[in-house]
């Protein structure tokens, strides 16, 4: 019962350091964070979360999460503090919360929701669209901000350069799969970790021009949206001026948490994609009815063929 209490102490000073972590303060509250009692594998992980959520969150303060994060990977008493007994480490728990967020597959996701809806009998048809609605924002902003948290840790020297590297190939993969139902969320994360990293990255070997280029010729496409297309143009300018006016990547505009704050206008795209989204599932669920109904006719008939004599 001591160490819950404890535990819960420490969780309650971590919320209140993240809740509040800002451009002035950042150093004072990492300097406290590292002073906080961590002894089990499970506290590690609850304040690993609180941190993550919170960043991802806040998405103009992510960088300011991200040198928080690369201050307690690079002290060895913090990183190391339950290490006794253990290999885990708080780099090692943050980066499997960034990879699980990283490779969350949005058609799985959509599919266990799917099903969830089926089972809940408790949630009216004439919600569906509001559960889609909601469900596809906070998938895409979710998926965003952890690039662009995933990005600013590796600046920071929280996170190898094969790790980053890994990360843009397989978004360039995803982003070649034409049947992708994300394509442009794909391409949108694309460009903001390449924005974030693009200066380390062009002190390297790393062809960054062949990558630009290749999202610039993208910008032909006649589907693209106008929020990409900028966010395109704006790494092209940072690539040809050699990554000179490089700086903490920023929400532009204002950062909503959630679909029912969105303004009228920016609600519609989620409308009409979760429109989409029901008439698909409509047509599978006639499909399957109509195929269900000529397996049972044909089993009927082969069970009303007389024997063969």
């Amino acid at each position: 019962m001591e160490q819950k209490n404890n535990s819960d102490q420490v969780l309650n000073t971590v919320r209140s350091i993240v809740y509040h972590l800002n451009d002035v303060n950042w150093v004072k509250m990492t300097q406290k964070m590292m002073a906080l009692p961590i002894n089990n594998v499970k506290l590690l992980d609850d304040i690993t979360n609180i941190i993550f959520d919170r960043a991802l969150k806040r998405q103009n303060y992510t960088h300011i999460y991200a040198q928080m994060c690369a201050r307690l990977i690079n002290d060895s008493k913090f990183n190391n503090l339950i290490a006794t007994d253990t290999e885990i480490t708080f780099q090692k728990v943050l980066l499997k919360k960034c990879h699980d967020v990283f490779y969350s597959n949005y058609q799985e996701e959509l599919n266990k929701l799917k099903d969830t809806m089926k089972n809940d009998n408790m949630v009216p048809k004439k919600c569906l669209s509001g559960v889609l609605n909601n469900f596809l924002f906070d998938f895409q902003k979710r998926s965003i901000c952890n690039c662009r948290f995933i990005g600013e840790l590796f600046k920071n020297g929280a996170f190898p350069e094969k790790y980053i590297l890994k990360c843009i190939g397989d978004l360039e993969k995803r982003r070649k799969e034409k049947n992708d139902n994300n394509y442009e969320l794909q391409m949108h994360c694309l460009c903001i970790i390449l924005q974030s990293v693009g200066l380390i990255l062009s002190k390297t070997s790393y062809d960054l021009n062949k990558k630009i280029n290749k999202l610039v010729s993208s910008m032909e496409n006649h589907g693209m949206s106008s929020t990409l297309k900028c966010l395109i143009k704006k790494l092209k300018i940072m690539n040809s001026k050699g990554w000179m006016d490089e700086e903490p990547v920023k929400f532009a505009g204002t950062n909503y948490n959630a679909y029912r704050d969105l303004p009228p206008h920016m609600q519609m795209v989620y409308r009409v994609r979760s429109k989409k989204i029901i008439s698909d599932w409509a047509y599978d669920e006639s499909h399957d009815h109509r195929l269900n109904v000529v397996n049972n006719y044909k089993i009927e008939v082969r069970s009303n063929i007389p024997p063969k004599l």
